[in-house]
């Protein structure tokens, strides 16, 4: 009888070493600053011990809009005990709090992907991707040093600088009015380079004028303006009235000259049949 007893022990300690991980569910799909994230273990019917099997919970992002473009750590929670701990991982849970240590832009593409894997490395069960929106700031407004009243011509390079890491990208807009926008007619994108946000004046892109300049930052999710810079765009080398005025002296000196050398033929031809008169009357008279 102890035999049995001691055989069916060994038996439970074995099947308890093949019980894997438990599967991982991401539940929160927004993460702002110093926001909790929760991620829960097991199945949804599972109310208590249902991560008892799991030691490790590790999660990756990749954020295609950002420079968090590759796969990388984002978070890896330790079970270091078979009874309920600090990381909840027997209550089925292990949540944290999305804090500084975790370096991600904004981004409302960023890709979460994880693993759990059982005591003992027991098999792994995987996270499929999910989509996360990260919104943990706000972009600060663009700042330039460009002089109100200036006078852009084409070549000119307009700089604004920006919080490099709270922005992914960076538009300019050439308006009549005080209202800001960030897209449709006269709003053009900037190369965006760390702290800095460029765009050169074109030849004919935006027409000659005077516009209130606004700078946009964003990243992803929000966005700041600038406050408006009154500007004059003179980007047109010259105006119609003296190209016109240059193409009419071209033409009456081209029929000036058309005109000067029909009379030379016309002289020409005049000579030429006075000197056949003369030599035939000069025939007859020998």
């Amino acid at each position: 009888m102890k035999k049995i007893i001691i055989l069916l022990a060994i038996m439970s300690m074995f099947l308890m070493g093949l019980v894997y991980a438990a599967s991982l569910t991401l539940v929160s799909t927004t993460w702002g600053q110093d926001g909790f994230v929760n991620v829960t273990l097991g199945t949804t019917a599972c109310t208590n011990y249902c991560g008892n099997a799991t030691e490790y919970v590790t999660l990756y992002a990749t954020c295609s809009d950002t420079a968090n473009s590759s796969i990388s750590l984002v978070y890896n929670i330790t079970n270091s005990s078979t009874t309920d701990d600090s990381t909840n991982f027997n209550w089925g849970y292990a949540n944290f709090t999305f804090g500084d240590d975790l370096i991600l832009e904004d981004s409302a593409v960023c890709s979460v992907t994880g693993i759990t894997t059982g005591v003992g490395d027991a098999d792994a069960v995987l996270l499929a991707a999910t989509t996360v929106n990260i919104d943990r700031t706000t972009p600060s407004a663009p700042t330039t040093t460009q002089a109100s009243q200036s006078v852009l011509k084409a070549g000119n390079v307009i700089t604004y600088t920006v919080t490099g890491t709270d922005t992914t990208k960076c538009r300019i807009a050439f308006l009549t009015s005080k209202s800001p926008r960030a897209t449709g007619s006269n709003t053009f994108a900037m190369v965006h380079s760390g702290d800095t946000c460029k765009y050169t004046i074109p030849s004919i892109t935006v027409g000659d004028g005077v516009y209130s300049m606004f700078g946009w930052a964003g990243d992803g999710t929000n966005a700041s303006f600038s406050a408006p810079l009154d500007i004059e765009v003179d980007n047109i080398a010259s105006n119609t009235q003296p190209l016109e005025d240059g193409l009419q002296v071209g033409i009456g000196e081209a029929i000036g000259e058309k005109v000067k050398d029909d009379q030379l033929v016309t002289i020409a031809i005049i000579v030429i049949i006075v000197l056949l008169i003369w030599r035939a009357g000069k025939g007859k008279k020998g």
